[in-house]
């Protein structure tokens, strides 16, 4: 079995499922998912469910775990989150995971808060256990056409959304996507986009599509009217849940995305073959090295 411990935000989630259902494919095991992170976490809600991979997972309190299971899973959980957070502090590097990964690993536990990937060893632990966000799309590169059908929203949408919708379908829509939530603006490692960054890239698209029709999506959707002059008409996304509004994300054409896994998915989960993603040059602050989330097709602007 493996179990997924979920954490974050719905962009996250995201992440860790898709590498979840990439192991659960390859070993052809069910996949379990440890949802009490959100018992506290009131930041983001968990919205996995409203997807079709909800169809494909099971929750752990549906299994019978030893309590001797429970705790060696929830102490080296904590053991590995502390160990991470001290060395970071201690070392200010960011890449320092990949030899406890693969230690780890053989005995069945996938921890890795690194921003960068790491090769899955097969082993042939009974459980296997997840925990971390692993942002690449090379986690579930294999059966990433399958994954991301399974990532798209499956409830129906209202009749306010399906409005948008056909609107958006039927012009060269492109999705500003921007962070400007107390969360990220006061983020110790994510990197602040300036205004500038969003000009830039929106202009980037124009040149390339005059018939452009820009769509503003924000978490603080006020922030965004009272902080932005854009040149462009524009029309602000508000009043959508979080998997409303990856559903009208991954609609558009073409993107701009503020360093936001939530703002990756909806661009990459988008058809149109010719998309273009203008993303931040630089994700984090504290990243010495060019961390495994960027794509090869993305468009990077300095931020």
């Amino acid at each position: 079995m493996i179990i997924l411990k979920v954490m974050g935000g719905l962009g996250n989630q995201m992440f860790e499922v898709a590498y979840a259902r990439s192991l659960s494919l390859e070993f052809k095991e069910d996949i379990y998912l440890d949802t009490s992170a959100y018992n506290n976490y009131k930041i983001r809600g968990f919205s996995i469910p409203h997807l079709n991979i909800s169809n494909s997972l099971k929750y752990i309190d549906d299994i019978e775990i030893s309590n001797i299971n429970r705790v060696y899973l929830k102490s080296s959980q904590k053991a590995y989150h502390v160990y991470q957070k001290v060395v970071r502090e201690l070392t200010g590097r960011d890449r320092f995971g990949k030899g406890p990964f693969k230690v780890l690993s053989t005995i069945g536990l996938y921890y890795n808060f690194d921003r960068y990937y790491y090769e899955t060893l097969t082993n042939n632990s009974k459980i296997k256990c997840l925990y971390g966000y692993f942002q690449s799309e090379k986690y579930f590169e294999k059966y990433k056409e399958q994954i991301a059908e399974e990532l798209r929203v499956k409830t129906p949408p209202t009749d306010k959304e399906k409005k948008l919708i056909e609107e958006i379908n039927s012009c060269n829509a492109v999705a500003v996507s921007m962070r400007l939530g107390d969360d990220y603006m006061k983020s110790s490692s994510l990197n602040v986009c300036t205004e500038d960054f969003y000009y830039k890239g929106m202009d980037h698209i124009y040149n390339n599509h005059k018939d452009a029709v820009f769509y503003i999506f924000s978490d603080s959707i006020e922030r965004a009217k009272e902080q932005f002059n854009f040149k462009f008409p524009v029309r602000y996304i508000e009043g959508f849940s979080d998997y409303e509004s990856l559903r009208l994300l991954y609609s558009c054409k073409h993107f701009v995305i503020s360093n936001s896994s939530f703002s990756w998915w909806g661009s990459y989960l988008a058809e149109n073959p010719n998309k273009i993603v203008v993303a931040p040059n630089k994700w984090y602050k504290d990243t010495k090295e060019k961390p495994d989330i960027f794509l090869e097709n993305m468009v990077l602007i300095e931020v």
